[in-house]
C-alpha cells in the first residue's frame, strides 16, 4: 500500500469516526505542530487529520509488548490492525467496550473499497481477535474506586480516555511506569501532559491504593 493510500484509508477511518461519534462541528484546537504536519491538505483534512490523533491507537506498541505474544489472537491483531493505524494493546479498553470498538472497525473494514487492498478478517478470525482483547482488556475498577487522597482527581483525570483502571492490578512501582506512559500518549493524542503536581497527586493516590499496600 502506497503513503497516499495509508492517508486515504486513515482520512476513510476518522470521518467515519466523527460522524458516528456527532462530532462534525465541534472545534478541534490544533498546536503548531499538528498544523506544519498537515499543512498541505484543506482546512476540512486538517479537521480530519487532527481528530485522528484521538480516533486512532497512538503510536509506540510494538508485537512484543502485547499480552501473550505468541498466541494466535496477538498474531491476528497484528496482522490485521496495523493496516490501518498503529498497533492496539488490548489495554487501551475494557472487557466491555471491546465489542462495541471491534463492531465498529468490521463496519469499517468492510466498507472500504477493494482498491485499498485492506486485509479483511474472517467470522472465525473476528471472534478470535474479540476473544484475545476480551480476555487481556483494561481491568477496571468497578463502580467504587478505593478510598484515598486525590481519588477525585485521579478519576477524573484518568476518565477522560478511558474507564478507571482498578489501583490494585499493579505495583505502585509499576504504576509510576504506567501513569508515565499514559503521560506520553495523552500529550500524543489531546496535546496535554500532566503537570509535575498533578503526576504528584496521582501519585499519591495510587502509592495509597496500589496491590502492594494493605
Amino acid at each position: 500500500m502506497t503513503h497516499g493510500s495509508t492517508m486515504s484509508v486513515h482520512a476513510c477511518f476518522v470521518l467515519l469516526q466523527l460522524a458516528s461519534a456527532g462530532l462534525w462541528g465541534c472545534g478541534v484546537s490544533r498546536d503548531a505542530s499538528v498544523h506544519e504536519s498537515t499543512a498541505q491538505y484543506a482546512p476540512s483534512d486538517e479537521l480530519l487529520l487532527a481528530s485522528s490523533k484521538v480516533a486512532l491507537p497512538p503510536p509506540g506498541v510494538v508485537p512484543e509488548y502485547l499480552p501473550h505474544p505468541e498466541s494466535e489472537g496477538a498474531k491476528l491483531v497484528q496482522q490485521y490492525c496495523t493496516a490501518c493505524h498503529e498497533l492496539p494493546t488490548p489495554k487501551i479498553h475494557s472487557r466491555t467496550d471491546w465489542p462495541r470498538v471491534t463492531r465498529r472497525m468490521w463496519l469499517r473494514i468492510d466498507g472500504l473499497e477493494p482498491g485499498f487492498a485492506v486485509p479483511v478478517p474472517t467470522s472465525a478470525e473476528r471472534i478470535m481477535i474479540l476473544r484475545y482483547l476480551i480476555d487481556n482488556a483494561l481491568r477496571v475498577s468497578g463502580t467504587t474506586l478505593p478510598a484515598g487522597p486525590e481519588r477525585a482527581f485521579f478519576s477524573a483525570t484518568c476518565s477522560r480516555c478511558h474507564e478507571l483502571p482498578d489501583p490494585k492490578h499493579h505495583s505502585y512501582e509499576e504504576w509510576v511506569v504506567v501513569t508515565r506512559r499514559m503521560m506520553d500518549r495523552m500529550e500524543t493524542m489531546l496535546g496535554v501532559t500532566l503537570t509535575p503536581e498533578e503526576f504528584s497527586k496521582i501519585a499519591l493516590y495510587l502509592e495509597t491504593t496500589s496491590k502492594d499496600t494493605p
